[in-house]
């Protein structure tokens, strides 16, 4: 229910049972267990509404609020479960639970940890030299520890770079930290007999750990996440990162939207970016001028290579040998490839996002930047619109920047060098080659419109809307008189303080 409109909007899915139904067989989703160690509201939201869904589809449910339980708190908790308590003001979590046996959910329903005295089943044992690579091949009890480790940066300036050593304290609390909530996690699931787990987006240090837990006893994991502009929360039992999946999901969401507005609807999501107003937006284009364009280099074709965020990636679990080895070889590919042709020029728009990135991050990239030589770079901070500047390039190459999509929206040719959620929907064109990109150049086609729209078309609608959570005008969500608002601010105050406390104890030098 769009509880602003007062109507519910027609989402890519009718109804969260339909879809569970769909999915998992009955045996499957007879006792789920949805885990929660955040405090988004959003997040919180999604699976309440999940929970009484579940309920509703006669499943037992098995809910386990474990924000603030885990000995290293989570990326997105926010209340100190004591100083709630002392100060007698509730977390956004006790909130729902609350909500939630109001709504006739048992208080059995709702979990503990349940290995009291708990220490790991398994020696935690770090690699010698703490870099990505040695960190990303550790283990606990044959699961991939590292890999959830290196999601969890300890601070803001922590490059991607193999030359970067990580904090030893910091590697050993989270790795006690997943190894706290995998086996927690396994001996619910052998306790209680569940058969099937939700997790948040499963990306994350412990919904990676209990999504392991379940792979190990051999259960289906389904991830809950951020919905559409439009929608509430998504569910899909396809994997975070699964591209190919989630577009899948795009080509059958347009071919069976009726056709009257699903070009109009997909639209609309791409006229917003370029008009400067959509607040998801906002933070690549706060520094740009609306409007404003730069006079190109003088050319017969003008190549105009938009960055993406590498950090965002670096973590997939890809063989990066067939994306030109990174994205600053795949600069220098492209370059070379340009000076070949008379008459083309390169032109590189470094992502507006690195202004907030690490320092070495950035130095790197700049360095690639100079090593490629092109006609003109536009650093992070160059107010020029992004959107009138691929608008002016005859040709849009990326290494799956969002840009690539919205370049294909706006007719122009687009050619991917690297992982996007795009290039199967025949609306640019994927190249792993020299002689790939080589053709791709002399062709300059530009692909499928359509595909490009059913690409806004599902970040509109993706996922579902709320049927038993309430959201007012102001954003605030509900259900049944209970509103999950944070506790007070001299609770949340306390505990960043605490948080950034233990952050810099994990984190400073010797």
């Amino acid at each position: 229910m769009n509880s602003v409109s007062g109507e519910r909007i027609r989402a890519e899915h009718a109804s969260v049972g339909e879809y569970i139904s769909s999915v998992l067989t009955p045996t499957q989703r007879q006792n789920v267990l949805l885990s929660s160690f955040n405090h988004w509201d959003f997040a919180q939201a999604a699976l309440a509404d999940i929970a009484l869904c579940l309920r509703e589809l006669g499943s037992d449910v098995t809910l386990a609020f474990w924000s603030g339980r885990t000995p290293l708190h989570d990326v997105g908790w926010t209340t100190s479960r004591r100083t709630s308590g002392l100060l007698r003001s509730p977390g956004r979590d006790d909130r729902v639970r609350t909500a939630l046996i109001a709504s006739g959910l048992s208080h059995e329903m709702f979990a503990q940890p349940p290995i009291r005295r708990w220490h790991p089943v398994a020696a935690l044992k770090l690699p010698v030299t703490l870099n990505r690579t040695s960190i990303r091949a550790m283990e606990y009890r044959g699961t991939a520890v590292g890999r959830a480790i290196l999601q969890v940066h300890p601070d803001t300036e922590t490059p991607v770079t193999d030359d970067f050593i990580w904090p030893k304290k910091w590697v050993a609390a989270t790795a006690k930290s997943y190894a706290y909530v995998y086996d927690q996690t396994l001996q619910l699931i052998d306790e209680r007999g569940i058969s099937a787990i939700i997790v948040y987006n499963g990306r994350f240090l412990h919904d990676r750990a209990a999504a392991a837990a379940a792979e190990t006893r051999g259960l289906p994991v389904l991830n809950y996440d951020m919905g559409g502009s439009h929608t509430d929360f998504d569910l899909t039992i396809d994997a975070t990162h699964d591209w190919d999946a989630l577009q899948q999901r795009m080509l059958k969401l347009y071919e069976h939207w009726p056709t009257a507005e699903r070009d109009e609807l997909g639209s609309s999501w791409f006229l917003e970016r370029v008009n400067h107003e959509d607040p998801m937006n906002a933070l690549f284009v706060d520094a740009q001028k609306k409007g404003a364009q730069i006079e190109l280099p003088t050319a017969d074709c003008t190549v105009v290579y938009f960055s993406s965020s590498g950090d965002e990636i670096a973590e997939l679990e890809l063989d990066w040998d067939a994306y030109f080895a990174g994205q600053n070889n795949a600069l220098k590919v492209l370059a070379d490839e340009c000076r070949k042709r008379p008459g083309y020029s390169l032109v590189v728009r470094s992502h507006p996002h690195k202004r907030m990135k690490p320092r070495q991050d950035v130095d790197e990239w700049l360095q690639a930047v100079e090593l490629a030589k092109p006609d003109l770079h536009l650093d992070p901070f160059a107010d020029a619109d992004s959107y009138v500047l691929m608008r002016q390039a005859d040709i849009v190459v990326t290494y799956g920047s969002t840009t690539g999509v919205e370049a294909a929206f706006a007719h122009k040719p687009v050619v991917v060098m690297g992982p996007c959620a795009y290039d199967k929907l025949g609306c640019a064109i994927g190249v792993a080659t020299n002689e790939e990109l080589s053709h791709a150049l002399n062709v300059r086609q530009p692909g499928a419109w359509s595909g490009a729209v059913s690409y806004g078309l599902m970040m509109k609608r993706r996922g579902f809307s709320y049927q038993f959570v309430k959201k007012n005008p102001g954003g605030m969500r509900s259900l049944g008189s209970t509103e999950f608002s944070e506790a007070n601010k001299v609770t949340l105050n306390i505990s960043h303080a605490l948080n950034r406390f233990e952050r810099w104890r994990l984190t400073r030098a010797k």
